[in-house]
C-alpha cells in the first residue's frame, strides 16, 4: 500500500505534464530545409509527424541513432519524419554558412527531411532546454498536437513509446 501511495502522485504528475504538453499547439516558426525551401509550422499539419529536435551539436549522435531506429521500425508512407536542427547561431555565422555546413555533414537523401531554424519557438513550446545535449523526439498528430515525447537515446522503452503513438495515429 505504501508503494501505491508514493507512486500515485508521481504518476498523476507525469500524466498532468503529458496532458499539458499535448495541449500545446505547434508554435509559429520558419525554418529552412537543407534543399533551400523555407517552411512554416503549416508543414507539420495534415499528417502525423515524428519530429526529431536536435538542440545542439552534442545531440547529433542521438539524432543519428533515432533516424536509424525509426527507419527500421516505422513505415515512412504513413507518417513523415523530420529532423529540426535548432541552432543558436553566433552573429558572425550566417544562416547560409550553417546550411552549407549541414549539407556537408548530412547525406543528400536526407536533405529534404532536415530543417534548420534558429533556437527558440519549438524549444519553448515543447519545453526543450536550449542547447540540450539530448535529442528530443515528438510524435505529432495531424493537427500538430503532441501525443508522445521521448528524450535522449532510442532505448527500447523510448522507441516502443514512439512506435505505439505512431501506430495509434496510423492504424
Amino acid at each position: 500500500m505504501k508503494t501505491i501511495q508514493l507512486t500515485l502522485p508521481v504518476v498523476l504528475a507525469a500524466a498532468a505534464a503529458s496532458t499539458a504538453l499535448a495541449q500545446t499547439p505547434v508554435p509559429s516558426f520558419k525554418a529552412t530545409v537543407l534543399t533551400g525551401e523555407v517552411v512554416t509550422e503549416q508543414k507539420l499539419l495534415g499528417q502525423p509527424t515524428v519530429l526529431i529536435v536536435t538542440p545542439s551539436r552534442d545531440a547529433a549522435q542521438e539524432t543519428r541513432q533515432w533516424v536509424q531506429a525509426l527507419r527500421k521500425n516505422i513505415q515512412p508512407g504513413k507518417v513523415r519524419v523530420r529532423d529540426v536542427l535548432a541552432l543558436d547561431l553566433p552573429f558572425f555565422i550566417s544562416e547560409q554558412d550553417a546550411l552549407s555546413r549541414a549539407r556537408q555533414k548530412i547525406p543528400d537523401r536526407y536533405h529534404d527531411q532536415t530543417w534548420l531554424m534558429n533556437e527558440g519557438p519549438l524549444e519553448e513550446a515543447f519545453s526543450i532546454p536550449a542547447s540540450s545535449e539530448d535529442a528530443f523526439v515528438l510524435v505529432l498528430d495531424s493537427q500538430g498536437q503532441v501525443v508522445a515525447r521521448a528524450k535522449g537515446q532510442p532505448t527500447q522503452a523510448n522507441l516502443q513509446q514512439i512506435q505505439d503513438a505512431v501506430r495509434k495515429l496510423t492504424g
